[in-house]
């Protein structure tokens, strides 16, 4: 595969030359022809990374797709010159996949006082790279997230759940969003591929709207107030890219009625048929100019008009909207 990184390339030589070792030392122990052809299939993925023939389907000599071998180095053959059992498989894989990630959304009955939010997910596949949540912290406040795995297919898919099982095992701790992050990006560091990594926004609220705002490489949040919309742009590298990076916290306030919009680029790279994409400022002159009451108004309102800026161009990209209104202490939030 001539467009491979030379980073994932390298990263994949000592991957396979990690479990040529551990197979080579399984096989003195306990020879089997499976783990004899294991071995058989690495060394050949080694030859082909040696010949510069990696990732090129060894039966029409195409590219095998990046986010296949991004998972699996082994895999030598593209989607399309795969069996018909071998695609019936992969198709129910997907499937699963689909069904699990839609588990991993937020539950149409969560609750926390004081907020209200709604959100749009809608991938461009099966299963898609793009993540987000509303956490409670238990005293009447939440914690919220967005996030966008470099990356496409069953490999970003991968990474968004690992960076869910993060962030709901660090959110408990009741550390700052500053520390949160940090910690987020060295567990994530430690999971990925080189070339790998993640925007986000993640921030916390309290019960009486004082937030704490953290913004990694995303595109702006926008804040929609009764005074206008305030963006709240990177003030930080994505998530992933140094193991020991920092990150600083935005401070804000909100007031009841106020709206918090997080998004993905598949909203605002959205492109009509012309080739010209959405982009921000139309997303900021909607919020601005639609004198939303609830962020089911807004949602639904963005959606509309992304779908009538496309027309009938392929959507290319997830496309994620999370929105989340500050009602006032003691109130409800309901996604």
């Amino acid at each position: 595969m001539a467009t491979m990184e030379p980073g994932y390339l390298e990263a994949a030589r000592e991957q396979l030359l990690d479990r040529r070792e551990r197979l080579g030392s399984a096989l003195e122990s306990h020879p089997t022809d499976q783990l004899s052809q294991l071995l058989l299939q690495v060394d050949e993925a080694l030859e082909r990374l040696d010949a510069g023939h990696f990732g090129q389907c060894t039966v029409c000599h195409e590219s095998v797709e990046s986010d296949r071998l991004l998972r699996d180095p082994l895999i030598s053959v593209c989607l399309g010159c795969l069996s018909p059992a071998q695609q019936r498989a992969l198709e129910y894989d997907l499937e699963l996949a689909a069904r699990i990630q839609n588990e991993l959304l937020p539950a149409p009955d969560f609750t926390v006082p004081g907020w209200q939010v709604a959100y749009h997910y809608k991938p461009a596949g099966v299963i898609g790279g793009d993540y987000f949540d509303v956490i409670s912290d238990g005293r009447g406040g939440a914690y919220f997230l967005i996030a966008d795995v470099a990356g496409k297919g069953v490999a970003a898919a991968m990474l968004t759940a690992n960076l869910r099982a993060v962030f709901r095992a660090l959110v408990p701790l009741g550390l700052g969003v500053e520390e949160v992050m940090g910690r987020a990006n060295h567990l994530f560091c430690e999971s990925k591929l080189p070339m790998q990594y993640a925007t986000v926004v993640f921030g916390h609220s309290s019960s009486s709207g004082k937030v704490q705002l953290v913004n990694a490489g995303h595109l702006p949040a926008l804040m929609v107030s009764c005074n206008g919309v305030t963006e709240f742009g990177s003030n930080d590298i994505p998530l992933g890219l140094f193991c020991d990076q920092r990150f600083t916290a935005t401070p804000a306030e909100f007031f009841p009625g106020d709206i918090l919009v997080l998004y993905t680029d598949g909203v605002t790279e959205a492109q009509n048929k012309s080739g010209v994409e959405y982009g921000i400022s139309k997303l900021h002159t909607l919020m601005a100019e639609g004198k939303f009451t609830s962020p089911e108004q807004m949602v639904q309102a963005c959606r509309n008009c992304v779908q009538e800026f496309r027309g009938d161009a392929d959507r290319t990209d997830d496309e994620t909207l999370l929105a989340i209104q500050f009602l006032g202490a003691g109130q409800r939030m309901v996604v």
